[in-house]
């Protein structure tokens, strides 16, 4: 009855495992596709490499896709990165205290697109939607 018992929880146990890992490069593979598509709705270059991430979010139904990223870096490879993106290069931004908020001509099909830059911190938080 013991050696029953001991089978069937390391059956339990290895199929948990194996959910669990497959579950870990699921939402891998989904945080490369939210980016990647926000990229290309922003009209944006490649996050840069020294960047952290902080937040990578998807909302939304089967009628609409919304997604957001932030990000931190070095105030000279944020405006690197804003100068390089088609969406923001010739951009204004407007200004509101250490806010830049860039109004993006979105690309891929989407409705909205805009970066906010928080100039003080050198956070970026990207908001793109398509409905």
């Amino acid at each position: 009855m013991k050696n029953n018992m001991r089978k069937k929880l390391a059956i339990f146990l290895g199929v948990l495992l194996l959910i669990s890992i497959s579950l870990v490069f699921y939402q891998q593979h989904d945080q490369k596709e939210i980016i990647k598509t926000t990229l290309v709705w922003g009209n944006l270059s490649p996050i840069p490499q020294t960047a952290a991430i902080s937040k990578i979010e998807k909302k939304g139904s089967a009628f609409t896709r919304e997604f957001y990223i932030s990000f931190s870096d070095s105030q000279s490879n944020i405006k690197q990165w804003l100068n390089e993106s088609i969406g923001t290069s010739k951009v204004t931004p407007t200004i509101e205290g250490d806010y830049e908020k860039y109004s993006i001509n979105p690309g891929g099909g989407a409705q909205f697109a805009e970066v906010i830059v928080n100039t003080r911190l050198n956070t970026v938080l990207i908001h793109v939607y398509w409905s």
